[in-house]
């Protein structure tokens, strides 16, 4: 009988240390479990801020997705422009910037053009040439140009003819003479005035008409001398012709005279 309830005994002991060893395990593996859900909470929100879910929308197939836009870079005009390492790759990657400038070129000259021929229908003038075998060596210009003497770019508003120094300067057309000036920046200068038109000749020396006088076209007005603000070029005659006040270009004006 004692042995029986020692056995009995023992069977009690042992179901309650079972019971006693499982609940700490147990206990053990929820806390270690709450412990990771609490690192892996703060790595992925670290804010605190509560996490929902994002409602999702289904669209059926082929049908149009609406509140997507789509946003391309505009490029700025240093990419349009950029500098390539072969011409052919400049021409395979910018066809386009390429096109709108060679358009927006055009309008501009076409647009000069206009200009021109109204200019050239509203004043009834025509040139010969100002010297004697006549070489242009800079043309006119609304554009700037470099100018090496004063080492500036501006617009060039006459026609540069190629001369030896003391060369005859012939009046291309007719007219008073009404303005002899000495500019610091072109020299000795003749105004000739003819009707709406004025012929302007920069860097002249031995000037062999006074103002008042009536000149004809062909008429031996002075010499060639020399330009200060192009003094770097070669030795040449500055020619410069103004239609109601504005500059225009003289070689619209000269006919084909040698």
């Amino acid at each position: 009988m004692s042995k029986y309830y020692h056995q009995q005994s023992r069977k009690k002991r042992s179901r309650r240390e079972k019971l006693g060893f499982y609940t700490a395990f147990a206990i053990c593996l929820i806390a270690i479990c709450m412990a990771v859900y609490s690192t892996y909470n703060t790595v992925l929100n670290p804010t605190g801020a509560k996490l929902s879910a994002s409602p999702t929308q289904s669209v059926e197939v082929n049908q149009p997705v609406t509140g997507v836009r789509t946003t391309f870079p505009v490029p700025t005009l240093g990419e349009i422009f950029r500098e390539t390492e072969s011409p052919a790759e400049a021409e395979t990657e910018t066809p386009t910037a390429v096109s709108e400038v060679t358009t927006q070129s055009a309008t501009v000259d076409t647009t000069y053009s206009d200009e021109a021929l109204q200019t050239m229908l509203s004043a009834d003038l025509s040139l010969i040439n100002p010297v004697r075998n006549a070489e242009v060596i800079r043309e006119f210009s609304k554009d700037s140009v470099y100018y090496k003497t004063l080492n500036v770019w501006k617009p060039h508003t006459g026609t540069d003819f190629r001369a030896k120094l003391g060369d005859d300067v012939i009046a291309m057309a007719g007219g008073e003479v009404t303005g002899i000036t000495e500019d610091k920046m072109f020299g000795k200068t003749l105004e000739i005035s003819s009707n709406n038109a004025v012929c302007i000749y920069s860097g002249v020396a031995d000037v062999r008409v006074k103002q008042g006088d009536r000149v004809e076209q062909g008429d031996v007005i002075g010499a060639v001398g020399s330009v200060p603000v192009e003094a770097s070029d070669d030795a040449h005659l500055h020619v410069a012709v103004k239609v109601n006040g504005n500059y225009a270009d003289p070689l619209n004006f000269i006919g084909n005279n040698a």
